[in-house]
């Protein structure tokens, strides 16, 4: 009785999962019809683990209407220069913040990012100086793109996946041989984490992974997928699992009924695919006032077909390298020592991509995007509108590029230090602009 009763004082108390934490929105400083006005802080937070800042924790989400411009005020009270990236968004070359052709903001300057954003959709915001530091260390935050002819839903959420990077060399360092990833946090807050939702209702979800090296392997019952990177999907999708590299994002719908549900992670390594490893409780959403589920809403599906995959290619990047020597290759270069290919403005070029190296590689072009015509010479199951695209180990994507916005465009693996090592190119649209 005595060894019973010992073993009951000494089991350990499970602490109850909170609650989902919705996102803070930014403050629209000068409200009118068409115009966004916001101001950003780049700060120190003190944290050891996630040592910088947009505001108070996770940034603000910032949210506009198609055909609204934009304007953000970006005051940069770090040590060091920062930027601001709109991942995703078709911004001019000034705008995009990136140090190709100009400067980044210096500490205790404030610099104006201002544009018009014509494409609904899913987007982020992050440093593109010193970019897996200042990202990994807490540096970004949501951008969404509302479709006016959407249906409005009982409910939206926007869910920001990040990891911390443990045994840096310094805080918020990017993630080096031998660092450890942290649990996943969602909107800030480390998870297992809980949602209610009421039944009967549908709710929008939006999904966006910002780690700088971790990959999400999604799953739970009954998966609705309704938008990409790009938008919405030509047609609903109702894959078994959803996989988000680091920078891609996705929107679900969720038909919430008489029973909850739990969404896992299950573990995926950048080095080949899924692992052998237990999935991981990552948000149980439970149900109040239980009703029959919902049908889906009349989502404005674009319809597309997916191009046919022409016998030619207009640009080949191989990307290579190994993450034994942190040495990452795009063609045989290292940025900033790279061949600038170009293209002409309004053309639609076939770039194919071939990963010759041992590990994935989310591909990511900056100010366009494309259409994924074929992957390892299979077509999509649908028309595919992207940005950012995981490459598996030796895999090969052929896409068509979207080429409307001229500029110079980085064009790089989106696992950061890969890039910061090397895996980073430009692709310039026209003509160079002055």
């Amino acid at each position: 009785m005595r060894l019973i009763a010992l073993a009951i004082l000494c089991a350990p108390t499970v602490a109850p999962a909170q609650a989902l934490p919705r996102l803070p929105e930014a403050i629209d400083l000068e409200p009118a019809d068409g115009t966004v006005h916001v101001e950003l802080t780049a700060a120190e937070t003190g944290d050891p683990v996630f040592p910088y800042t947009y505001g108070d924790g996770i940034g603000p989400l910032i949210r506009l209407r198609r055909g609204d411009t934009l304007a953000v005020d970006l005051t940069n009270a770090l040590p060091d220069p920062t930027t601001i990236h709109w991942h995703g968004v078709a911004v001019p070359e000034a705008m995009d913040g990136t140090t190709w052709r100009f400067d980044p903001v210096q500490p205790g300057e404030t610099f104006r990012y201002t544009f018009a954003v014509e494409q609904p959709g899913t987007f982020w915001y992050h440093p593109h100086f010193d970019t897996a530091r200042q990202v990994d260390g807490g540096l970004f935050g949501a951008l969404i793109v509302d479709d006016p002819d959407a249906p409005t839903p009982d409910d939206a959420l926007t869910l920001i996946f990040d990891r911390a990077m443990e045994g840096h060399d310094s805080p918020g360092g990017p993630a080096g041989h031998g660092a450890l990833m942290a649990g996943w946090r969602i909107n800030g807050a480390h998870t297992p984490l809980t949602h209610t939702a009421r039944g009967g209702t549908v709710v929008r979800v939006r999904l966006i992974n910002v780690s700088s090296v971790g990959y999400l392997d999604l799953r739970w019952p009954g998966i609705r997928l309704i938008a990409g990177d790009q938008g919405f999907l030509p047609a609903l999708a109702t894959p078994e699992r959803i996989v988000l590299g680091p920078g891609d994002r996705a929107e679900v719908e969720w038909l919430v009924g008489d029973e909850g549900f739990t969404i896992s992670d299950h573990p995926y390594s950048l080095n080949g695919g899924a692992t052998w490893q237990d999935p991981v409780e990552l948000l149980r959403v439970e149900v109040e006032d239980p009703a029959p589920a919902p049908a889906g809403l009349d989502w404005p599906f674009t319809g597309a077909a997916p191009t046919p995959d022409p016998p030619y290619s207009d640009i080949v990047y191989v990307f290579a390298g190994s993450d034994r020597t942190g040495r990452w290759f795009i063609n045989g270069e290292q940025f900033p020592d790279v061949t600038v290919e170009a293209v002409a403005e309004g053309s639609r070029p076939v770039i194919e991509v071939r990963n010759q190296s041992p590990t994935e590689h989310p591909f990511h072009i900056h100010g366009n995007h494309f259409e994924v015509l074929s992957l390892d010479g299979e077509p999509p199951p649908h028309a595919m509108f992207e940005d950012t695209l995981n490459i598996p180990v030796h895999g090969r994507a052929r896409l068509r590029l979207l080429a409307d916005n001229p500029g110079d465009w980085m064009t790089h693996c989106h696992i950061l230090p890969h890039a910061e090592d090397g895996m980073m190119t430009v692709l310039r649209v026209g003509e160079p602009t002055p």
